[in-house]
């Protein structure tokens, strides 16, 4: 264990913070872009009305509201066709934040060493965009990497608790907290309009089934008008909101059972919606992250000695659980069980059968172009795709995350985007087992169950890029990295 805690602390890479900080301010590019800066910023110092920092205070108190109201809203209706809107409350948070950091205010962004994989992955795409032989497309396509990237630095800076309380509970961790909140709000309320098209039997926007093999069901897509959105959507909120239930159980409130079963409640009721999307990429995402569940509080006993005659009949309770779990869904909904047993007929689901197609047709493309990728966007993808498709299987992406980095910014871009998740991923396990702070702890465990499930659906589908599941994507990396970061700081 203690080898593996090892590896793990050093994939956070929260050794190398400094000599990174130190790098930085002794590069002859950032140097003196940072010497303008501070001048600027101390020459407006001097202005009366700007001393005592009140204004820029309350602009940056505006950019964390902007922050909040980003998460709040990204499943409106409007914002499933509008991906604009969502990128402009980004933007306009990000510049509030630097404009009252330049005005007096005092939240200013501490450097991780974790900044340099993600400024990694955007030079991949940077490379790949002036690589490609569809430079427009590219650019176009790299536009939107920036504004993830841009939004990454702006949940690392808005996350970080510079007053953060010494003591341990959720408290400590106000501002996530205040996030995670409005996100599971919303999507609380979109899994319960979803849950209602499931009551009536909604009829589908599309043709999403394949009758020769299954039976036809009510699939809800709630407001996103796509069940496999819906699904990459809510995926992430179920386990956030079940180790947030966790975390207020672990506190001294007197209201934690309440609100710690309200909110493990809320995990359910967007569970249960994740199933009724009927996205077999959400049901092994489900299925992927109560393992992971299972696998840590069976550790957890492990490690704690006074616990570990619990170990076996724990497993065997779980054991006991699925089959259950298993014989209702075959008595009381076999056209779910049809829909699970799908994913493993092959070429005879056709929405299988395109897949395969779409992942040979991609990896043909990978091979052509290891290097530097074809450029970043579906834009140039489909021009470049259209030279490698079978007939009759247009797509817009390769229907699996990492294909679609490799395909579109090459092997460097590969390299730094599993470095990123390997990094976010060590942060949750070094957080997670770390003493005196338990809330913390068990939000790190949902945050780092949330990137597994994310990751798996991100295999076998193409919804990642979209911007409902993309930010949250970048939230769910930010958090993890800046609570790790909260203890040394």
């Amino acid at each position: 264990m203690s080898n593996l805690q090892n590896l793990a602390r050093f994939f956070t890479l929260s050794n190398f913070d400094q000599a990174y900080k130190g790098a930085l301010e002794n590069s002859l590019v950032i140097s003196p872009l940072l010497g303008i800066w501070q001048g600027l910023r101390d020459s407006l110092g001097k202005i009366t009305v700007l001393k005592q920092g009140k204004i820029g205070g309350l602009l940056q108190w505006g950019s964390f509201a902007l922050f909040v109201l980003l998460f709040a809203v990204l499943a409106l209706p409007q914002f499933a066709s509008d991906k604009e809107g969502l990128a402009l409350i980004s933007l306009a948070s990000l510049i509030l934040l630097c404009l009252g950091r330049l005005l007096g205010g005092g939240r200013a962004r501490a450097v991780r060493a974790s900044d340099m994989l993600v400024l990694g992955y955007f030079g991949a795409n940077i490379v790949a965009t002036f690589a490609s032989h569809y430079l427009p497309e590219s650019v176009k396509g790299l536009s939107k990497v920036a504004i993830y990237i841009l939004s990454y630095f702006l949940f690392t800076a808005s996350l970080q608790e510079n007053d953060a309380r010494q003591d341990a509970g959720l408290m400590r961790h106000k501002r996530l907290l205040m996030v995670l909140s409005a996100m599971l709000v919303s999507g609380l309320l979109v899994s319960l309009y979803g849950l209602y098209q499931y009551k009536i039997g909604v009829a589908p926007l599309a043709t999403w089934e394949d009758p020769t093999v299954e039976s036809s069901g009510t699939r809800i897509f709630s407001t996103l008008g796509n069940p496999n959105l819906l699904a990459g959507y809510l995926i992430p909120l179920a386990p956030i909101a079940f180790s947030l239930g966790l975390a207020v159980l672990s506190t001294s409130s007197k209201w934690k059972w309440p609100a710690g079963a309200l909110s493990i409640g809320v995990a359910g009721i967007i569970a249960v919606a994740t199933v009724l999307t009927g996205s077999r990429g959400g049901f092994l995402a489900l299925g992927s992250m109560a393992a992971v569940f299972v696998v840590v509080a069976l550790a957890s006993l492990f490690t704690r000695k006074a616990n570990a005659k619990f170990i076996l009949p724990s497993f065997i309770g779980v054991i006991l659980l699925a089959g259950a779990a298993a014989l209702a869904v075959h008595f009381l909904a076999p056209s779910l069980e049809q829909r699970v047993l799908s994913i493993f007929d092959g070429t005879k689901h056709s929405s299988n059968a395109y897949r395969m197609y779409v992942w040979i047709a991609s990896l043909k493309m990978f091979a052509d172009n290891w290097w530097f990728g074809v450029g970043p966007g579906n834009t140039a993808f489909c021009l470049a795709y259209g030279l490698y498709m079978k007939s009759g299987f247009d797509a817009l992406g390769t229907y699996c995350v990492p294909l679609e980095v490799g395909v579109e910014c090459g092997i460097g871009g590969i390299a730094f985007f599993f470095a990123l998740l390997a990094n976010a991923m060590a942060c949750g396990h070094v957080t997670f087992w770390r003493a005196g702070d338990r809330a913390g702890s068990l939000l790190a465990l949902g945050l780092t169950v949330a990137l597994v499930g994310l990751m798996v659906q991100g295999f076998v589908d193409t919804v990642f890029y979209r911007p409902q599941v993309h930010f949250i994507f970048w939230l769910v990396i930010a958090a993890l990295i800046e609570l790790h970061a909260e203890k040394k700081d």
